[in-house]
């Protein structure tokens, strides 16, 4: 038999109906107490779930602001793309005019060609 530290035996003996009656009637208010629901597990859960339910949005929240500045970021990236795309196409069609290509090449002291011999195999 295992013995506690500072455990006293008992000068009195308990009638033996006292105990079994006692011991019974504990175990069924600590029964009933354990099913019951206190009001304070009631406020704990009820924080709990309102945090939860605060985090969630926080982060729907948070997501949704992302997305939207990185769509906002990604307009005006293609607004500057587009916007050079007109000025290269405009560089493009002015240095293969034929005219302006004809008078840079004049400038650098260059001569047209004649017409292109075939020369054919013998």
């Amino acid at each position: 038999m295992a013995v506690l530290g500072g455990a006293r035996p008992r000068t009195i003996a308990l009638p033996a109906t006292t105990v079994d009656q006692s011991a019974r009637l504990a175990a069924q208010r600590a029964a009933r107490t354990a099913s019951r629901l206190r009001p304070t597990g009631l406020l704990m859960a009820a924080i709990l779930a309102a945090t939860m339910l605060g985090l969630v949005y926080l982060t729907q929240t948070l997501g949704s602001n992302a997305t939207s500045s990185e769509i906002l970021d990604l307009a005006s990236q293609r607004e500057d793309l587009a916007r050079q795309l007109r000025n290269l196409a405009v560089a493009v069609e002015t240095y293969a005019d034929p005219e302006e290509v004809g008078r840079k090449a004049r400038k650098m002291g260059l001569v047209e060609l004649d017409d292109a011999v075939v020369l054919t195999v013998p």
